[in-house]
């Protein structure tokens, strides 16, 4: 890349980042705010979730499992043993990540067999959170749960926690970013394409295969916990299969292959699920024509759609500038 691609490429990275910076002082109202820091939550999820589908191609319906895990360790340890909050948030993510190790063994199936496989673990995830009251309070849930807190700095206000879920979110993008890019990459990119091919090549795809499923649980549990201080307040039904299965909805719409989709699909999924609140009775049929609305943009979901707009808009501008010139010819 020559010196001046580099400035150009600079320059926008800088303005993006004052213009994300900016982002709480331009918007209207606290509610559009703390819609944004969940949006931003699920960002972290559904990046998690798109290595392990799209790079990859390990098929998982038990995401939210891994989600309610980290949330609900942090939200014990702070508010039940006193832990400090920064401890227990890497915490969740720790716990999670270990709770996927002891899938590893599953990990040898594909396809159909592994989302079902995923799905079960899911639903017995969900079955502890809701019947172990002693320690998740049950199906009443947990209450007063404490805010983010660095030392003593306390993220206690929409405002002041969209930095924190920012960081976080620009921190997993950055580092799956050059994930995927490096020699893992390449081999995830190997074994998704063909299995067979990649074992012919040198590479053990059990191994790579459990390595990216505990990274991707890792940062789910992250999100759970950062999640358990922006909300305070945590209900076993927040984790279910149809919560897994909605993470999965934003990696689709953003487009299986993108980090910067994922991250377009949990905004659009989030907002769009927040605003519908207006449409009452009819809420879930709008959404669900919205999502097939947004799924017939294909594999690549929303971040595709800028170029297919241009194509079409090239297209359309060649005919235009032939019609007249048949035209001509007639006469």
């Amino acid at each position: 890349m020559d010196a001046p691609a580099r400035a150009r490429r600079a320059v926008r990275a800088l303005a993006m980042a004052v213009l994300l910076l900016a982002v709480p002082w331009l918007l209207p109202q606290r509610y559009f705010l703390r819609v944004l820091d969940l949006g931003l939550v699920y960002a972290v999820l559904a990046l998690g979730l798109q290595l392990l589908v799209g790079s990859a191609g390990q098929l998982s319906l038990g995401h939210a499992a891994f989600y309610g895990t980290g949330a609900y360790t942090s939200a014990i340890l702070t508010r039940k043993l006193g832990v400090p909050v920064e401890v227990a948030f890497v915490a969740g993510g720790i716990v999670a990540a270990a709770l996927a190790l002891t899938l590893v063994p599953i990990l040898r199936l594909r396809g159909n067999e592994l989302a079902v496989a995923t799905l079960g673990f899911g639903v017995i995830v969900h079955a502890v959170l809701l019947n172990e009251e002693w320690l998740t309070e049950g199906p009443f849930g947990m209450m007063r749960i404490p805010p983010f807190s660095v030392g003593p700095l306390v993220f206690n206000s929409e405002f002041r926690f969209y930095y924190v879920a920012l960081a976080l979110t620009a921190l997993t993008y950055g580092a799956f970013r050059r994930l995927r890019r490096s020699r893992f990459g390449r081999a995830l990119e190997a074994i998704r394409q063909s299995e067979e091919a990649a074992v012919t090549a040198g590479i053990n795809p059990v191994w790579y295969k459990s390595s990216v499923f505990v990274i991707a649980a890792f940062t789910g549990g992250l999100a759970g916990a950062l999640f358990a201080h922006l909300n305070r307040y945590l209900n076993p039904n927040d984790f279910t299969l149809a919560e897994s299965i909605n993470i999965l909805v934003m990696v689709v719409v953003g487009g299986l292959r993108s980090l910067e989709g994922a991250i377009a699909g949990a905004l659009i999924i989030v907002f769009a699920s927040e605003y519908l609140r207006a449409f009452k009775e009819y809420r879930l049929i709008v959404f669900g024509a919205l999502l097939v609305l947004l799924m017939a943009l294909g594999a690549d979901g929303v971040r595709g759609l800028p170029g297919r707009l241009m194509a079409g808009a090239r297209r359309w501008g060649r005919a235009a500038t032939r019609r007249p010139a048949a035209g001509v010819g007639d006469g």
